[in-house]
């Protein structure tokens, strides 16, 4: 049960990291002209385009967790700040503060398991990922290598199948729909020092907040049920101090 706990929290803030938002722009592509590239930028269209994107520097995100099979509850805090600055905290009930934070130069970690960690290799390179703000203006950048794998069918919907391929790390998989190019759905791993652990995420719910469209309910499958994220606030552009993202050299209180 430690090995999911401790993954639990990982698991939510890096889907909501690269969830993609959706909007209802039902433009269309002939589908022997569409390539990973295309399918990749008219997301960037569709969820604001990158004059929305450019105008922002920071984000707040609260939130609640699920896993009702399990009795788990808890509330989730996200701090972004550009470049790339990075700081989020889990709180589940009965079992304390999970935290990650990338201060622009070192990651770490402090939860009730493992206590307070540097972080390196593939768990570093994931959360720098995470970390990169406007990460989805930079996809070129974050994924080398990106295929248009095919098409096929989701709930009675075409979508066009991609697959991002990082540096370090596993691929992600992203279905969308090939009339709107919507994301349907977003498969990945969750690598961390308890192990890797496959995720399937549907997004839903969402609301245009300075001019980007965010998903505020995510339902993740994962091996001890379904996740359920739901934001409460997202605020951007707000003022947020450095040290927020600073390694505690002790305990955090």
């Amino acid at each position: 049960m430690n090995r999911f706990l401790t993954l639990l929290v990982l698991i939510c803030f890096t889907v909501i990291s690269v969830a993609p938002a959706q909007s209802t722009d039902d433009k269309k592509s002939k589908a022997d002209e569409i390539t990973a590239d295309r399918v990749l930028e008219r997301f960037i269209e569709a969820t604001g385009g990158r004059k929305a994107y450019e105008k922002l520097t920071s984000r707040v995100i609260k939130g609640t967790l699920e896993v009702a099979a399990q009795g788990i509850k808890g509330t989730i805090e996200i701090y972004s700040k550009a470049p790339d600055k990075h700081w989020e905290v889990g709180v589940i009930e009965g079992i304390g503060e999970f935290t990650r934070a990338y201060d622009g130069q070192i990651g770490w970690s402090q939860d009730p398991i493992n206590g307070l960690r540097e972080l390196s290799g593939v768990e570093l390179a994931i959360l720098k990922r995470s970390a990169t703000f406007n990460g989805e203006l930079k996809w070129r950048q974050l994924y080398p290598k990106v295929e248009l794998v095919g098409k096929e069918k989701i709930n009675e919907k075409e979508v066009y199948v991609v697959r991002l391929t990082p540096t370090e790390g596993q691929p992600v998989t992203s279905y969308y729909d090939t009339a709107s190019f919507l994301v349907v759905r977003t498969d990945m791993v969750q690598e961390g020092p308890q192990g890797n652990v496959p995720i399937e995420s549907y997004v839903s719910d969402y609301r245009e907040v300075n001019g980007i469209k965010i998903p505020f309910e995510i339902k993740q499958s994962i091996p001890i049920g379904t996740l359920l994220i739901k934001l409460t606030e997202v605020k951007h552009n707000l003022p947020i101090d450095d040290a927020r993202f600073r390694k505690p050299s002790s305990t955090v209180k």
